[in-house]
């Protein structure tokens, strides 16, 4: 009996809170709704790009997920790298890269001028943000490229930081080295 009476005022309290929950996701829906469309219309217009005839990005969907897809421009002679190593996903790489929104904010970058030079920044595709993944396994050592990322594979509809809900990602990225790298067959 004393059970029912507590889940009989619980009960009340929970549904008040889960309502004031999915209130919440329709005011920052709402909140966000010219800037999600911004970074659509980004999005769309970046896929739809031409020069000289041949579309500026590249559209790459990984085979693991269908349901997403980051746009790459590549800026070097992709046949000069060719033969270097591509990373696989848990592979440690160093990279030099810089974020930009759409409007040409830098939200963030590795660079910064040490007594050795600029900085590399060192990561695993398989800890970072879908899209980055998604571009660095498709490159090559001494690859550089630029790639945009759709907000669904970037931070989502939560934002990060300074990085908005619905933002559309733009990664300047280069593809220095894989210093160690992990082969994905077992050991000999």
């Amino acid at each position: 009996m004393r059970l029912q009476k507590i889940g009989f005022i619980a009960l009340p309290a929970v549904l008040l809170s889960l309502s004031s929950c999915l209130g919440n996701d329709d005011i920052s829906k709402n909140d966000y709704a010219e800037w999600r469309q911004s970074n659509l219309d980004y999005i769309e217009k970046a896929e739809a790009a031409t020069i000289n005839g041949q579309k500026q990005y590249e559209k790459v969907i990984p085979d693991w997920d269908k349901s997403i897809f980051t746009l790459i421009q590549w800026h070097n002679d992709r046949s000069l790298t060719a033969k270097n190593l591509s990373p696989l996903s848990n592979s440690t790489c160093n990279v030099k890269y810089t974020l930009t929104n759409i409007e040409g904010d830098t939200l963030d970058t590795s660079s910064t001028q040490t007594e050795h030079g600029d900085s590399i920044f060192q990561c695993r595709p398989n800890n970072m943000i879908t899209g980055f993944s998604v571009a660095l396994t498709s490159m090559h050592i001494g690859d550089s490229v630029t790639a945009v990322i759709p907000y669904n594979a970037g931070y989502g509809t939560s934002g990060y930081n300074s990085i908005l809900p619905y933002s559309t990602l733009i990664f300047s990225i280069k593809l220095v080295d894989i210093p160690a790298f992990e082969s994905s067959s077992p050991r000999q």
